[in-house]
């Protein structure tokens, strides 16, 4: 990925609550998605009903964690260009977008928060970085 190249030209993000709700939210997804697998595997293999049940709770906790990340996705915008970087729209990419292929962008971007706390914005191209602070992106100078 080209923001570990370029990190130290990355801007602060001056908001950072909604950008870790998606991740927390994602993560609970992820996991969801990952119970259902587990517990459709051992549905298939052992035929019990409790374990049915477990089954149905997993498959609408993906449904539930999916609406709030969604949510919360949508609620994290671009402090430069006001778009929502962590959620795709059909809206024009810049041209240093990144994009995983089998994901979209904003997706990849979702992604790239959770790994790295760092993204770039689909819609103006500008590197973020969650972990920096954001009084070092102020401007410096004498304003008495």
């Amino acid at each position: 990925m080209s923001l570990r190249k370029h990190s130290h030209g990355a801007r602060s993000v001056p908001h950072k609550r909604p950008y870790k709700a998606s991740v927390w939210f994602a993560l609970l997804h992820y996991l969801s998605i990952v119970a259902t697998l587990v517990f459709a595997y051992i549905l298939y293999r052992t035929h019990e009903e409790r374990i049915a049940w477990w089954l149905v709770g997993s498959m609408a906790a993906i449904g539930i964690t999916w609406l709030m990340t969604y949510i919360a996705r949508r609620s994290a915008r671009c402090p430069l260009c006001k778009g929502t970087p962590l959620l795709d729209t059909h809206a024009a990419k810049h041209r240093k977008a990144y994009r995983l292929r089998p994901l979209n962008y904003g997706m990849t971007a979702q992604l790239q928060v959770i790994t790295t706390q760092r993204f770039r914005c689909m819609y103006c191209g500008t590197p973020f970085d969650l972990l920096k602070d954001h009084r070092h992106d102020l401007p410096r100078g004498d304003f008495e």
